[in-house]
């Protein structure tokens, strides 16, 4: 299964990173199979959230005093009360992996994925909505100017090649995470992994202006709350708004490409466990063993 989807529990883009400080990444890394990593970064969530936030904010050292114990608390709230529930996805995914599965398997897997990010993402808006009221106009610049210079990044590498390089380039990507997960396919899976991923839609237009029209959003609304200082439970409003319409575009032909790029992503995603060897799905599980122990065993830390 690829990392980015049904093994997932958050995505870790900047806008979501925005509303929980980039704890979630962290377990998102850990549900690739990085155990170590996670606990690692789990630990020390609190300072890893805060540079995250502060390489796209340029926060002040008063800005940061505010935000930190912030981190802590989430910290304190999200190891008490969601990972138990992080270990049972986790088992569930590892039970799933000596099965065969099917794209709507993967699609729920992934649904599940969803709810648990708005969980924490509920669970932190007011805190979230102190740290936005505390922004300033040069925060939102240098936001604007980190999000400037990842639309570069993102065009050069996705939207400057030619059709076939785009297809190879996101091919590519697709056999690195699930030999992450797998180990080592065989040139044989790999040339099967090619075609799966290759009769996928491909517009990377359409996902470039997606990533944009998330930037934007984010950004007119730091701007609206620097301009007008609304309440607190209005910029929690804001805020949830926001993420409730994070992932389904405005645009029909946008969002029609999306839905079937996911029903595409979800169908490749079941046939390459299906492809993976009894080896290899061994070894997915054995990774996923690790995870539920780190989980467990974090959750039942303390402070």
């Amino acid at each position: 299964m690829e990392k980015n989807s049904s093994t997932q529990v958050l995505r870790p883009t900047v806008a979501w990173r925005l509303a929980t400080w980039a704890l979630v990444g962290l377990v998102t890394l850990g549900l690739a199979g990085c155990g170590g990593l996670l606990k690692v970064g789990y630990r020390n969530g609190d300072t890893t959230g805060l540079f995250l936030m502060n390489r796209y904010l340029d926060l002040s050292a008063e800005q940061k005093e505010f935000i930190k114990p912030r981190l802590r608390q989430l910290l304190v709230w999200h190891r008490s009360t969601q990972l138990s529930d992080y270990a049972a996805l986790a088992t569930e995914l590892q039970q799933k992996a000596q099965q065969s599965v099917t794209a709507a398997d993967v699609a729920a897997l992934g649904d599940q994925s969803r709810r648990r990010a708005y969980t924490t993402i509920n669970h932190a808006l007011p805190d979230m909505a102190d740290i936005v009221l505390r922004l300033t106009p040069a925060n939102i610049k240098a936001l604007e100017a980190k999000f400037a210079d990842n639309d570069d990044d993102f065009r050069k590498e996705n939207l400057r090649a030619g059709v076939e390089k785009q297809m190879k380039t996101r091919s590519d990507k697709t056999l690195e995470r699930v030999e992450e997960f797998y180990g080592s396919f065989s040139r044989e899976q790999r040339a099967t992994i090619r075609q799966l991923s290759d009769a996928r839609p491909l517009d990377n237009e359409i996902l470039f202006a997606e990533r944009q029209r998330h930037e934007q959003e984010i950004v007119a609304l730091l701007a609206r709350v620097d301009r007008e200082k609304p309440s607190r439970d209005a910029v929690m409003a804001m805020l949830k708004a926001y993420t409730d319409r994070f992932e389904r575009s405005p645009d029909p032909a946008r969002a029609a490409f999306l839905d079937s790029l996911k029903k595409a992503s979800d169908e490749m995603n079941a046939q390459i466990h299906d492809l993976a060897t009894p080896q290899q799905r061994s070894k997915a599980a054995a990774k996923l063993q690790e995870l539920i122990d780190d989980f467990r065993n974090l959750s039942a830390e303390t402070g």
